[in-house]
């Protein structure tokens, strides 16, 4: 679905980051500008040298724990302006000055992310599902980080290897996008890691039940596809915790908000001809007062 920023993907987006230089040196007309569409996503800000050593020395700690490479740092403060968030990255360099290993911590020093670059080649045989969940748990909490739940591990399409995940868990409702994953390489071997908790909103004191929401969800399909409505079959109404968007609104724009609610997802699959068009829809509805939060599509 187009609009959701997984926890999945984030790996894949910190090369793309480093080579094509998504953190831009600020100046005088953008220091204080929002997020633009189409613009860079997050800048380097100033901040005085002793926070930013003391974020080098997470990384080096960081580093030892996890086995990442490197002999040389870079470090800078982020503020990402698309997700809501300010980070310290240290960026680790070889002998070569090749960028090796990238980390981002919290501002409180917690890790946020890490991740090994380039392709490894397998010293020992590759591990199974189990071996893969044990390896990741351990590798966790050499990060300093605690998981907590049943963990699940799929196997990786594109390095191979195994990524393993925590979700969070809020009110008992799954935390769209937060959790811990972990990737390990065929062999075990440390890949790379993602750590993301953003704010929640107050749990609702008096949340609408399903039958409401799904009445809700229901007046935004008639509304948004009128007579392709009767296409679209519901299939599923659960809770999550979701970042608003805009998806059915004026603007289209999906830039997430920066608190997350409790929304009753409702999830359509299209039927018929409608296929053709899009494949699924989700309706987000805030489970506080029933308004419509955004969703998203699958084309």
């Amino acid at each position: 679905m187009r609009s959701s920023t997984t926890l999945f993907r984030r790996l894949g987006l910190v090369a793309v980051a480093i080579l094509g230089g998504l953190a831009t040196w600020p100046t005088a007309s953008q220091a204080g500008d929002p997020f633009v569409a189409g613009g860079p996503s997050s800048r380097v800000i100033p901040v005085p040298a002793d926070q930013l050593d003391r974020a080098a020395g997470h990384a080096r700690a960081l580093a030892t724990a996890l086995g990442l490479p490197g002999v040389s740092q870079r470090t800078a403060r982020i503020d990402d302006r698309f997700d809501h968030r300010t980070y310290d990255e240290v960026t680790a360099f070889d002998a070569a000055g090749r960028a090796v290993a990238l980390s981002r911590f919290d501002l409180d020093g917690t890790v946020a992310l890490a991740v090994s670059l380039g392709w490894h080649a397998p010293n020992r045989r590759a591990i199974d599902a189990p071996t893969a969940i044990g390896r990741a748990g351990g590798l966790v909490r050499a990060a300093g980080l605690v998981p907590g739940g049943t963990p699940t591990a799929r196997e990786s399409a594109g390095a191979g290897g195994w990524s393993i995940s925590w979700p969070r868990i809020a009110v008992g409702a799954v935390v769209r996008g937060d959790g811990i994953r972990i990737s390990v390489w065929p062999d075990g071997a440390f890949h790379g890691l993602t750590r993301t908790e953003r704010t929640l909103a107050a749990v609702p004191d008096h949340p609408i039940d399903r039958s409401n929401a799904q009445s809700a969800a229901g007046r935004v399909i008639a509304n948004r596809f009128g007579s392709a409505a009767a296409s679209l079959r519901t299939v599923a109404v659960d809770q999550a915790w979701v970042a608003a968007n805009d998806t059915f609104g004026a603007t289209g724009l999906d830039a997430p908000a920066d608190s997350l609610r409790l929304a009753w997802v409702v999830r359509l699959d299209a039927t018929g001809d409608l296929t053709e068009r899009i494949h699924a829809v989700e309706i987000w509805i805030d489970a506080a007062d029933g308004h419509l939060l955004g969703g998203d599509v699958a084309e």
